[in-house]
C-alpha cells in the first residue's frame, strides 16, 4: 500500500514538474516560432512544389520533342509545354522576388512590422 502511494506521489510530482512554463516556451528545432517563420516555411514549400512541377513538365516536353518523329503537331505541342514550364518558372521566381525582397525585407522590416 505504501509503495503504491509513493509511486503515485512520484508520478504526480514528475507530471507537475514536467509542465513548467519554461519548458512550454521552447519550440523544437525546425518549428516556426512566429508568423514570419511560418509564412516563410509555407512559401518555401510552395516554391519547391512549383520547381518540381516545372522540372517534370520540362522533362516531359523534352521526351515528347525527341519522340515526335518529325510530326509538326507533336513538335509544336512539345515546344509549347517547354515554353509553358519556363514561363511558369519565371513567374514563380518573380513572385519570390516580390514577396521576399520587396515586401518582407523592405516594407515589414524597415517599418518595424511583424518581421524583424
Amino acid at each position: 500500500m505504501i509503495k503504491t502511494v509513493k509511486t503515485i506521489v512520484a508520478s504526480a510530482t514528475a507530471l507537475a514538474l514536467s509542465a513548467l512554463p519554461a519548458f512550454a516556451e521552447t519550440a523544437p528545432p525546425g518549428v516556426p516560432t512566429d508568423i514570419c517563420d511560418l509564412i516563410g516555411s509555407v512559401l518555401t514549400f510552395i516554391y519547391s512544389i512549383a520547381g518540381v512541377i516545372a522540372l517534370v513538365l520540362l522533362v516531359l516536353g523534352g521526351i515528347q520533342y525527341m519522340s515526335s518523329g518529325g510530326d509538326k503537331v507533336a513538335v509544336e505541342q512539345a515546344r509549347g509545354r517547354i515554353t509553358s514550364a519556363i514561363v511558369g518558372l519565371v513567374i514563380v521566381f518573380g513572385a519570390w522576388l516580390v514577396i521576399n525582397k520587396l515586401i518582407i525585407d523592405t516594407v515589414l522590416t524597415a517599418t518595424g512590422g511583424l518581421c524583424q
